[in-house]
């Protein structure tokens, strides 16, 4: 799966294609890029660790597509996604996406739109 090609029938499209990709909600469909993304990933990155390099790409590209889009934050500019492999409690094999501190705050202040939890 490519970022670079736009969507084919059957396969979701990319969140940085949709017309509604603007303002915050531009935050929440890169979440679900980097998501579907990682997904791809997952499963491979145990057997084939060099597949992190592929990963990164993608999460690099995405970033990329986001911060060329106008009516986007500009919490995109000039930002990253390192990925790491890491492994979890049940010694599943995962990649964990670390945000750098402008985009990681952006999602933060994204996830607190709703007010503060009870």
């Amino acid at each position: 799966m490519s970022t670079t090609s736009t969507s084919t029938p059957g396969q979701p499209q990319w969140g940085y294609e949709r017309p509604d990709c603007r303002g915050a909600n531009a935050l929440g469909l890169f979440i679900d890029d980097l998501q579907r993304v990682l997904d791809t990933y997952a499963d491979d990155i145990a057997a084939q660790p060099a597949q992190l390099y592929e990963a990164q790409a993608k999460a690099n590209e995405l970033i990329s597509r986001y911060a060329a889009l106008k009516g986007v934050p500009a919490a995109f500019e000039g930002q990253s996604v390192n990925l790491r492999v890491a492994r979890n409690s049940a010694g599943t094999v995962q990649l964990v996406p670390l945000f750098s501190a402008s985009l990681k705050q952006a999602l933060i202040s994204l996830l607190n739109v709703g007010g503060p939890r009870q």
